[in-house]
């Protein structure tokens, strides 16, 4: 008995040691998020291009004009271990528009009367650990290019390394677009992404990335009817059975490659960028992209000054930019600030646009923008923005030239709280002889919004 009793002694004091060896586990929670509202009055917008169809979709005459409320929450949770490791969290609930529908399932649903819909869309989920020799991050994480997003900025999921000097920073990811092959990672669709900056001086700094592209994903087969046999009641034609041709695996192997620099030339800072592409598109065309960009901003009487112009190639040139199911998933350059011309960056689920993307349909874009933004009071902000758009080649040969349209629009928003703002935005965009012969009316977007971040 007093040697269990020993024994037992020995034990607890055991277990004691080690309880205190291991430190206790202290979690810090951090929540954050933002929820957007908007009205929106337009002729164009709610019907306009989605970058899957041409540059006349949502063009037409006697546009009706619509008005419908969008809705989106964003929420995010970080689960902070230590210093050097993080979960991070965000997931996103939408009404494409109040009233579309309620009791459903499914992204987007649930404005409807009754609402009880059942939909959570997950944005980010990834690992964090950030040691001194290097940053690491793993999983579903945002991240965009070193060229104002005109190739990628969107969710994805990878493995990113990075790390930071004293002068500069460098950074080497690898990422799995797609995978829809029979045996996994044999037909994938991945990018490997490379990176660095370096700051010459306090106020110039210059930067290169490499991004290669490699898309072996598998296409649908292609369907064609057979003969027609007869007619349904409604008039729907009823088809013989067909006949379904499978289609080879994609064959895309495209590296972008690109410079950029940011300095400033006196009172004005000067941002801008070049790249190229090189590669394959298919086994039968080359890729042969290329994509040139200026900025610039100064102060001006209280406000910034400030203006973009890009040329992306067209035609055999064509810019590739990467897509998922969903679409695009890049290209948008919001920097422009346009809400037709381009995206606009409160468009949310409705997200549309003359210029959807930076490939636009092969035939590329030239583009310049001009915007002034002032802080009128310390609660109020406006600016006023002015830009036109042209395609770099026109092949759809449409019109009578390749000028897509100007725009121009302006927005103010008032800070109720430090956390709330209420704004308004509103946009007309005079039609160019690209759309001559279609007898479009001009679009139109005006919205009033309010948003809390918190």
């Amino acid at each position: 008995m007093k040697c269990n009793k020993k024994l037992l002694a020995v034990a607890a004091a055991g277990a004691l040691t080690v309880a205190t060896a291991v430190p206790a586990l202290a979690l810090e929670n951090e929540f954050h998020g933002a929820f957007t509202s908007y009205y929106d009055l337009s002729n164009f917008s709610a019907a306009g291009n989605d970058g899957s169809s041409s540059n006349f979709q949502g063009l037409q005459k006697n546009a009706p004009t619509e008005n419908y409320f969008v809705q989106r929450v964003r929420l995010g949770y970080n689960a902070k271990v230590s210093e050097q490791v993080k979960l991070n969290t965000k997931f996103e609930l939408d009404y494409t528009f109040w009233g579309n529908s309620s009791y459903a399932t499914g992204r987007n649903k649930g404005g409807a009367l009754g609402a009880d819909s059942v939909q959570i869309e997950t944005k980010n989920l990834y690992l964090e650990l950030n040691y001194p020799a290097v940053n690491t991050q793993i999983g579903m994480m945002p991240y965009n290019d070193s060229f104002k997003g005109v190739l990628f900025d969107a969710d994805m999921a990878g493995i990113l390394f990075s790390h930071d000097y004293s002068n500069a920073s460098v950074a080497a990811g690898f990422f799995r677009f797609g995978d829809n092959g029979a045996t996994l990672g044999k037909n994938a669709y991945d990018m490997i992404s490379l990176d660095a900056k370096y700051n010459v001086t306090k106020t110039f700094k210059v930067g290169g990335a490499f991004y290669y592209i490699n898309d072996n994903s598998a296409q649908a087969s292609i369907v064609t009817h057979g003969a027609q046999t007869g007619v349904l009641a409604d008039g729907t034609p009823v088809f013989a059975t067909g006949t379904t041709t499978p289609q080879p695996n994609k064959d895309v192997k495209v590296h972008t490659i690109g410079l950029n620099a940011e300095g400033a030339v006196g009172p004005v800072t000067l941002s801008g960028f070049v790249m190229k592409q090189f590669g394959d598109l298919s086994a039968t065309q080359d890729s042969r992209g290329y994509a040139v960009n200026l900025g610039a901003k100064a102060a001006l009487l209280g406000g910034t000054l400030r203006s973009e112009f890009l040329f992306v190639g067209g035609g055999r040139d064509a810019f590739y930019v990467p897509a998922s199911a969903g679409g695009t998933e890049g290209g948008g350059f919001y920097d422009a600030e346009m809400i037709m011309l381009n995206r606009d960056k409160n468009a949310k689920t409705i997200d549309t646009a003359i210029v959807y993307d930076t490939n636009n349909f092969n035939q590329g874009l030239v583009m310049g923008s001009v915007g002034y933004d002032h802080a009128c009071t310390d609660k109020i902000t406006s600016s006023i923005n002015a830009g036109f758009a042209a395609v770099a080649t026109n092949v759809a040969h449409t019109g009578s030239s390749n000028y897509l349209g100007t725009e121009i629009n302006m927005e103010s928003n008032y800070k109720l709280t430090p956390n709330v703002t209420i704004g308004v935005r509103g946009g007309y965009v005079f039609l160019g002889d690209y759309f001559k012969g279609t007898n479009a009316d001009n679009p139109y977007d005006v919205k009033v919004l309010a948003n809390l971040a918190f």
